[in-house]
């Protein structure tokens, strides 16, 4: 839990601010930051203060003011001064996530809701997939797939992904309806990766 030069509570990890619409992508950048910089205990909880006056009680108070310092420089002005007052990294963390996060019912009528709307348009297929697959990944971060042993989450990934292969197709240029059916006639249906140099 050392601290290093390299890491120094002055540092912004991400590079859009919280801005109070951006929450899932700027807390999925968070994330992944402070995993690099081996601090994502502190944020998800794993971390514990050890409690007791010693040498490794300060050091851990130390790296929870820096991950906690981290989280604020990572906040827009506009909304970080509410945020000032919270003691540790991880009730910051979860006061943000209580915050701009909590209810993601109407993110995910959002996003489904765009996902519904996506079109080929004018756009290029190298243009129009990673479109929609910003929408399927934010999707998933909001409503990840149940994990399980007996094999039923194996089944509802293969429906999530044949659900995005349709999307997919349905969004497609009339141009493309030859390949279209041509893919929808495959037995077994590809994956969208593949059909995207079909």
């Amino acid at each position: 839990m050392k601290l290093q030069i390299s890491k120094n509570p002055g540092m912004c990890l991400v590079s859009s601010l919280l801005n109070g619409k951006n929450y899932l992508s700027w807390s999925r950048s968070m994330r992944i930051a402070s995993g690099a910089k081996m601090k994502l205990s502190f944020i998800n909880g794993k971390s514990i203060n050890p409690e007791e006056v010693s040498d490794e009680c300060e050091q851990w108070v130390r790296t929870d003011c820096m991950v906690t310092s981290w989280i604020l420089n990572s906040i827009s002005k506009e909304i970080v001064e509410s945020f000032l007052y919270i003691n540790s990294a991880r009730e910051l963390w979860m006061e943000l996530e209580a915050y701009f996060g909590e209810s993601n019912k109407p993110m995910i009528y959002q996003i489904q809701r765009e996902i519904a709307s996506v079109s080929q348009g004018n756009l290029s297929v190298s243009e129009y997939y990673p479109k929609l697959k910003r929408l399927w990944d934010e999707l998933t971060c909001l409503k990840p797939m149940l994990q399980c042993e007996c094999g039923a989450s194996k089944i509802m990934a293969e429906m999530n992904l044949l659900n995005q292969l349709m999307q997919f197709l349905m969004g497609l240029h009339d141009n493309f309806d030859h390949v279209r059916n041509q893919i929808l006639l495959m037995e077994p249906l590809p994956l969208i990766r593949s059909t995207l140099w079909s």
